[in-house]
């Protein structure tokens, strides 16, 4: 089997992790696979150094999607390189079956994957979908980029909905939007992401550690607006309580936050971080005490998983994905009420006790998210 990835990332996502992760366990299940990946930059980095086959047909472009000029071009740049210059994969030999895998419904990464089957029916396409974007009017943040990226991804639905072979979800609220807008249940499978408990278990806890940490991308839609009105509040009853920004961020808009804690006098209280590794990151939220994720969208929640598996207790909103996967075990407050959303917060920093319990319990539950788990199960999908 071939099983070439359409990807175009200029940075390290929650898809590219994803992917990353599932297909080194693919590895392990089955190593008669042979991977070709049209990927730049750091998934294009990894598989190299760990002996996947790659092909790299997709030229990168630091055109970025923060910026809807760079958005525009680079769309307008990629499907021009996709129609005349992508080879579509074939296979080698009779025994072989090719598969795009498709690992975000982002528009440049659909595009290959449909001109491939286009091309040739025999190949079999398999797109993963991680949320649906809300209504761009609606949703939080430069509603230029909003709109660009709502219209976006509803042409990349009309494409998978016309072309893709299976379509792998991360949650059944996906799976019935999908289904309203005419996409084919027997087509639709619903997954999951994971976690890894043993690397998380063989850290160390961090000499910095913090009452309150965030981890994500420091964008509206994530939340990271919500979280100078958050912390202000957590202030005004512990003065001294510290929060860390966790994330990556574009350096404009990592500046305009850094200016607004320095306006509102929380610069002893509020530190930015920006991006860590992955080994400094968990090993602080292993040495803290409360994770704040208040993200206004999310397909699945994997900083929430990672932050249980570090044995911290979760502060977010409501978001209807959340009862489906982490049940009873987050604390989920009704959307854009900051103050109770700080109250929270203040009653588990004033009860350590009761902080250990809640983190304890928390970090039980989520031992049923195991990568090995999920990548064992899609790739039954993909080979049936």
């Amino acid at each position: 089997m071939t099983v070439p990835a359409a990807v175009g990332y200029d940075g390290k996502t929650g898809s590219a992790e994803r992917l990353i992760t599932i297909f080194k366990y693919f590895r392990r299940l089955d190593n008669g696979i042979i991977f070709v990946f049209n990927a730049s930059g750091p998934i294009a980095r990894y598989f190299q150094k760990n002996g996947v086959v790659a092909q790299y047909n997709i030229l990168p472009t630091k055109l970025k999607f923060s910026s809807y000029i760079g958005l525009c071009l680079k769309t307008i740049f990629l499907m021009a390189k996709a129609f005349f210059v992508f080879t579509v994969p074939r296979a080698r030999t009779g025994n072989e079956k090719v598969v795009v895998y498709a690992s975000s419904d982002l528009f440049w990464e659909v595009i290959p994957a449909f001109i491939s089957k286009t091309r040739n029916k025999e190949i079999e396409w398999v797109q993963i979908i991680h949320h649906i974007y809300p209504d761009w009017k609606k949703r939080p943040g430069n509603k230029i980029i909003g709109f660009l990226g709502y219209y976006l991804q509803r042409l990349s639905f009309w494409l998978i909905r016309k072309k893709a072979d299976k379509i792998i979800l991360m949650n059944n609220l996906i799976r019935n939007e999908l289904l309203s807008k005419g996409f084919l249940g027997q087509k639709m499978r619903v997954s999951s992401n994971g976690l890894n408990l043993d690397y998380l278990n063989s850290l160390q806890p961090s000499n910095l550690a913090y009452d309150g940490v965030f981890l994500g991308r420091m964008n509206a839609s994530k939340g990271a607006e919500d979280l100078l009105p958050i912390w202000k509040k957590v202030c005004e009853k512990i003065p001294g309580a510290k929060l860390a920004l966790i994330g990556g961020a574009e350096k404009k808009t990592k500046t305009n936050f850094i200016q607004k804690i320095k306006a509102a006098g929380m610069e002893k209280n509020i530190e930015v971080l920006g991006f860590l590794e992955d080994d400094k990151t968990f090993s602080i939220l292993k040495a803290s005490k409360i994770f704040l994720f208040p993200s206004h969208e999310e397909g699945w929640g994997i900083a929430i998983a990672e932050a249980c598996g570090c044995g911290l207790p979760v502060v977010s909103w409501d978001l209807p994905v959340y009862q489906e996967i982490f049940a009873d075990y987050t604390f989920q407050i009704k959307e854009n009420n900051t103050d109770a959303f700080a109250e929270q917060i203040i009653k588990l920093l004033f009860d350590d006790s009761y902080q250990r319990e809640v983190g304890s319990k928390g970090r039980e539950f989520i031992k049923k998210c195991s990568w090995a788990e999920v990548a064992r199960r899609e790739l039954e999908i993909i080979k049936a």
